[in-house]
């Protein structure tokens, strides 16, 4: 690729310097001895944003919810969407229950956004099509009525967890209890009842700079109140969200901003300007272009990696509750910008510091290990994305190491021993922002003369 090569060519002449010979690249820290060169090189790292394709949204737990408008990434909106579900064998409520109130209530496991001294509204609605058997992606969106079936403004606190309780529409609270308590058919089964209603769509407002991730579950639903003559006991029929197939769909804007012209989903694209970021659920990544440690490493001979740090930042300043994930599992990518698997259909990432790099195949070939990723972590006084990548490198220069460019995708490391299941970067808006030119592997070396 010229680009890429021509870039790398400018960064190898930066750490060159006046040598000639490409060995003597780098900062001798040891001079006194004329067998052992001790050498630090710091090699920036091009970088551009890929809008991953295929982004899966489904059935994460999580629904998040409402959206921000922001400088760089434009406008994002995400709406979660659910089926509901009831206890088959749970007990109904009979002809001569009777009604006291319904509500509707979300579940909120965190906040991102800011002004929270201000209200927030959400809405639930309901839909007009059925969510299918199918995988949803973050491109994804069903019809649903304008009109909603339950709504509030809240104040929220970002600092802890939030339930928030809004009152269910009249007119669908007394539909739902007089087909309870007539044995309607839409009643007699779960798939019945998913026919007569289909799920929800649950909105909020981009322009209030505010997302929530709600936990799909008992805590999210309907909940109808009712009682018995000469009962004093407060009865509840839950419809809710637990074990039910939902997704998460975003919406994205970005005219006017850097990032409009971002607009095929699987292409890197370099940003106009000095910025480059990510953000969660809208599935927009850093891509590190990783020709120019291909290069660097294609000068050494009798090299040993006393330590090899990535770092990414400082990243710019952002608000107390937008903060961004605080982990960033780098994944390797294949030529179609998507995430490279193994042989065997392992997704695979830089493996954990001291971890082995490497295995083998049936045939004996050299492949890359899984199982124990590595992540660069959030510093939040420095802000600063760092860690160790010695042994990957090491991997790369020594073993045979497969080289693919990185994608920096916002989770926390799994491990065999600790396996995640669930995927954070599903499950928020958070973002971040980076110069371009603070993206640094900074190396230091021994080689032997």
């Amino acid at each position: 690729m010229p680009a890429k090569l021509a870039g790398s060519l400018f960064i190898l002449l930066h750490l060159a310097g006046s040598c000639t010979d490409p060995s003597e690249i780098g900062l001798v820290l040891d001079p006194g001895t004329n067998q052992i060169g001790v050498f630090y090189a710091e090699i920036p790292l091009s970088a551009s944003m890929v809008l991953y394709d295929s982004f899966n949204t489904t059935s994460q737990g999580r629904l998040v919810i409402g959206g921000d408008v922001d400088e760089f990434f434009g406008r994002t909106e995400a709406v979660g969407y659910s089926r509901l579900s009831y206890n088959p064998n749970a007990a109904k409520p009979n002809e001569e229950a009777i009604f006291d109130s319904a509500v509707f209530m979300i579940n909120v496991q965190s906040v991102f956004g800011e002004d929270f001294d201000q209200p927030k509204g959400f809405q639930v609605h309901r839909l007009e099509e059925p969510i299918l058997d199918t995988s949803y992606y973050n491109f994804n969106s069903l019809r649903f009525s304008d009109e909603t079936i339950a709504g509030g403004s809240f104040l929220l606190r970002p600092d802890t967890l939030n339930t928030l309780r809004m009152p269910l529409n009249p007119q669908v609270a007394g539909e739902l209890f007089e087909k309870l308590t007539s044995n309607d058919p839409a009643f007699s089964n779960i798939f019945n009842f998913r026919e007569y209603f289909p799920g929800i769509a649950i909105t909020g407002n981009p322009e209030e700079n505010t997302s929530i991730s709600v936990a799909v579950g008992n805590g999210t639903g309907m909940m109808l109140y009712y009682h018995y003559d000469e009962d004093t006991v407060s009865r509840t029929f839950p419809i809710s969200t637990l074990q039910s197939r939902h997704f998460v769909g975003v919406s994205s804007d970005r005219t006017g901003t850097p990032t409009e012209v971002i607009t095929e989903r699987g292409v890197a694209y370099d940003v106009p300007g000095d910025r480059v970021g990510g953000k969660s659920t809208l599935g927009l990544f850093v891509k590190l272009n990783t020709q120019a440690l291909d290069n660097f490493l294609d000068t050494l001979e009798s090299t040993t990696f006393n330590q090899i740090l990535l770092e990414v930042g400082p990243i710019e300043e952002y608000p107390e509750y937008k903060w961004p994930s605080r982990n960033m599992v780098m994944f390797y990518l294949g030529e179609d910008n998507r995430l490279y698997r193994r042989f065997d259909g392992a997704v695979i990432a830089v493996q954990a510091e001291g971890a082995s790099q490497v295995s083998r195949d049936q045939q004996g070939n050299v492949v890359p290990s899984a199982g124990s990723e590595n992540s660069l972590n959030l510093d939040e006084e420095t802000r600063l994305f760092r860690n160790q990548v010695t042994s990957y490198v090491n991997a790369l220069y020594r073993d045979g190491l497969i080289r693919t460019d990185l994608l920096l995708y916002p989770n926390f490391p799994s491990t065999q021993n600790n396996p995640i299941n669930s995927d954070e970067s599903k499950r928020s808006l958070r973002q971040y922002k980076v110069n371009k030119d603070r993206i640094m592997l900074k190396v230091y070396y021994t080689r032997v003369r």
